[in-house]
């Protein structure tokens, strides 16, 4: 079951109707995410055996002692390959605020299209090469077939997304033909392996950088939360077989602030759940390694009282360094964020995962 807050949205007619029933899609979709970044979505086309064998190998893969994982970490420079162990990230950072490390071991992998090397050179960073475990000897397999789909999904639904605004197609999805997007496979252990401390989760409150995020969970008491316009922390629903997709801080900039990019969090691992393990798969959608962060923007900015807009003249690409609000008009969250100023997402992931590092190891 939905709420009123995350609507159910059938993406069917985006797949097999008419015109007509597309563009009435994308009215119903544009109306919601004016009011919430976040949609429950069915019939979205990706084959559920796709995800099922990227969550199988993935828990293989976690429950692999740490030897084995650790040959897979990050080198130097701040990639955002391979296995991110536990007590590197804390997403609630990227707001200045200092909770402990988030409560989670990630695997993440960017592109797995073969790119021409002309492309590959415009950001060795946000283009590098991924790290791939030996074992499970499926995981590559796995993990490539999941991008793929993820990323077909993304192109969809910057289509629908394009006609909800009334632009053309490429003025969307033109900047995203060589997508630098991120596919990141997050273990939440159980209460048993480690409890939370206080003000700790299994990730941190945050909005997403990019501009669209794909979100395959498994249900669980420990689950993901949304904030509404009244900062209500809202359960986001479970239903069978959708997705979650919520648009990201790239978006809203790009609509000029006419779609939501919602505040998020994963609670922490539950005393009444001992065993409850999830295993969950997100597909962040990222533009090209040149796309302009500040591109015109598609619509009128809305009331400046009303809304929070971004502060464009501090450049920030797609973190949160600075923020205008109806109350504060320049807010520095951190003073370390501020000088990501010009960057991209993957340095601002970099960074997060520094600022993990730095507020202290998690309990294992």
């Amino acid at each position: 079951m939905t709420s009123d807050f995350i609507p159910l949205v059938d993406l069917e007619p985006w797949f097999t109707g008419t015109e007509d029933d597309r563009r009435t899609l994308a009215a119903t979709v544009d109306a919601h995410l004016q009011r919430c970044g976040f949609l429950v979505v069915v019939n979205h086309g990706i084959d559920p055996a796709v995800l099922e064998r990227m969550r199988v190998t993935a828990r293989e893969f976690f429950h692999l002692p740490e030897a084995a994982k650790s040959v897979v970490v990050p080198g130097e420079g701040g990639l955002y390959r391979g296995w991110i162990g536990p007590g590197r990230e804390s997403n609630a950072a990227t707001y200045g605020i200092e909770t402990p490390p988030d409560l989670k071991e990630t695997f993440a992998f960017g592109t797995v299209e073969e790119l021409p090397e002309e492309t590959r050179a415009t950001s060795p960073t946000l283009y590098a090469d991924n790290l791939w475990p030996a074992e499970p000897a499926a995981f590559r397999t796995a993990a490539e077939a999941y991008w793929r789909a993820c990323r077909l999904l993304a192109d969809d639904l910057l289509e629908l997304f394009a006609l909800a605004l009334g632009l053309d197609t490429d003025e969307i999805v033109g900047h995203c033909r060589s997508t630098t997007s991120t596919g990141n496979v997050n273990w939440y252990w159980p209460h048993r392996h480690a409890a939370a401390e206080s003000g700790q989760y299994r990730i941190g409150p945050h909005t997403d950088f990019g501009t669209i995020t794909i979100l395959d969970r498994e249900p669980g008491l420990g689950g993901l939360q949304v904030k509404d316009d009244d900062d209500n922390w809202i359960d986001a629903p479970i239903v069978a077989g959708s997705l979650i997709v919520n648009t990201g801080d790239m978006l809203r900039q790009w609509t000029n602030d006419r779609w939501c990019s919602n505040e998020h969090r994963v609670l922490p691992p539950s005393a009444d759940a001992p065993d409850e393990e999830l295993i969950s798969l997100v597909f962040f959608h990222e533009p090209d390694a040149e796309a302009d962060p500040f591109a015109p923007p598609a619509h009128a900015a809305v009331d400046e009282g009303s809304r929070r807009l971004w502060w464009s003249e501090a450049e920030v690409g797609y973190q949160h360094a600075f923020r205008r609000t109806a109350d504060a008009p320049l807010v520095e969250t951190t003073s370390a964020l501020a000088q990501l100023a010009g960057t991209s997402m993957h340095a601002a992931r970099a960074r997060v995962i520094q600022l993990g590092t730095e507020l202290g190891s998690a309990k294992l």
